[in-house]
């Protein structure tokens, strides 16, 4: 029978493709990792790996495998991040982090409906970008992280998420771009214009995100649209540029190759177990009920 150490030693292998990058991961010897897919391996009675130089190549019953090692391996972090959320104290503080993508009506909306239910608990909301924010999760200094989807299978960290629904991804410019003077918009125009750009959204691939080789990199949303009223363009969430657009200070382009908008899920993310704590259940809950009214 196999050990959970096991298993551990062959996902890493698989996924760095070395021991030496597995046993950084896991924390221990080169050798001792060696020795534990060793042990798998004549628990299984057959060859899960090939050494080619210094990568070691998964044979064609390890990438059978590996899928249904990696569900195993991910359950019992589940399990053991669950017991862990039923030993929680007392709640006073509530952290959020969460995208610059992510409407500000709804955060707003949330605030107002925890202020209503639970006027004791304070609610902090802290701009990350996403690695930070899963960091956060899993080391407990968040409660709730409000991300755009990735379209993963297994999320990179040891989380779970509800799904809030699509965000619209469109191209804006403003009232003086050069590109609202062309009648037929493509790609090749874009390319030809300085693009802003989230930081998220360059770790992201999202379809028309990154288009233009003249790309500035932009923290804040406001900011960001400040800059494309004066230059280039960006591809945002319809439902951050309305007010924009009602104002007359940005427009919508449509480039023919890319007519309709793109759309990305947002999700919210949370630790295993999070949920048993009714003040944390009450505020999924709410959360995804109020993105229904702005997303």
């Amino acid at each position: 029978m196999h050990t959970l150490e096991q298993l551990n030693a062959f996902i890493a292998v698989y996924e760095l493709g070395s021991y030496s990058s597995a046993s950084k991961r896991l924390g221990k010897s080169r050798t001792t990792v060696r020795e534990q897919v060793l042990a798998y391996e004549d628990t299984l009675g057959y060859s899960l790996f090939t050494i080619n130089g210094r990568k070691a190549v998964p044979s064609d019953k390890a990438e059978q495998l590996y899928f249904h090692a990696k569900v195993v391996e991910k359950q019992n972090r589940e399990l053991f991040c669950y017991s862990q959320a039923m030993y929680e104290s007392d709640i006073h503080t509530i952290n959020v982090v969460y995208d610059v993508i992510v409407p500000l009506k709804l955060m707003a909306k949330v605030e107002q409906r925890m202020r209503t239910q639970y006027p004791m608990i304070s609610v902090n909301w802290l701009h990350r970008t996403r690695q930070e924010a899963l960091d956060m999760l899993q080391q407990g200094n968040a409660d709730f992280a409000l991300m755009p989807n990735r379209e993963m299978v297994f999320s990179e960290a040891d989380v779970t998420w509800v799904n809030l629904g699509p965000l619209h991804l469109k191209c804006y410019v403003g009232k003086d771009s050069p590109l609202l003077e062309n009648d037929c918009i493509t790609v090749a125009h874009l390319q030809n214009e300085t693009q802003y750009i989230t930081e998220n959204f360059l770790m992201m691939d999202v379809g028309y995100v990154k288009v233009s080789p003249k790309m500035q990199v932009v923290s804040n949303n406001d900011l960001l649209c400040e800059l494309i009223k004066l230059n280039g363009w960006a591809a945002m969430p319809e439902e951050y540029m309305r007010d924009y657009l009602k104002t007359g200070e940005l427009f919508e382009i449509r480039p023919k190759e890319l007519s309709d908008s793109k759309l990305i899920s947002l999700n919210v993310y949370f630790s295993i177990g999070k949920d048993n704590k009714k003040v944390f259940s009450d505020t999924i809950n709410w959360i995804v009920e109020l993105s229904q009214s702005v997303l």
